[in-house]
């Protein structure tokens, strides 16, 4: 019997905060207040944050961030109710990220938002 090749996902190692910042569509803190799963198997999650700050490409108070269903296809695991750090690539009305990005839980984010300064409240 032959066994069956596995696709995990596999990324490199996230460049520095500031780093990331210029090269991301968008960054903000937020809590997660909303996550829909994708209308299909395998589709995307989709994930409604309420925005405390701004350090890039967000304006308002809400946003919706894709991510990959499952952490195998690079998916973060983001858990309703609690507030994280996300670095999205995408355009503005598409945004998305992934466990490759900086993406992270708030109480993990100190070196980021070190760097980062204090951003700003949504309008």
């Amino acid at each position: 019997m032959l066994a069956r090749s596995a696709a995990a996902c596999s990324c490199a190692p996230p460049p520095p905060p500031k780093q990331a910042l210029e090269a991301a569509t968008a960054v903000f803190s937020g809590k997660v207040v909303e996550i829909k799963p994708g209308k299909q198997p395998f589709a995307p999650r989709q994930v409604s944050f309420e925005v405390d700050r701004s350090f890039k490409g967000i304006d308002g108070r809400r946003v919706v961030v894709a991510t990959a269903a499952d952490s195998a296809m690079c998916g973060y695991a983001f858990q309703q109710g609690k507030n994280y750090l996300v670095y999205c690539c995408g355009d503005k009305k598409s945004l998305s990220t992934n466990i490759c990005t900086r993406t992270k839980g708030m109480e993990a984010a100190g070196e980021d938002l070190k760097d980062l300064g204090e951003g700003k409240k949504p309008q």
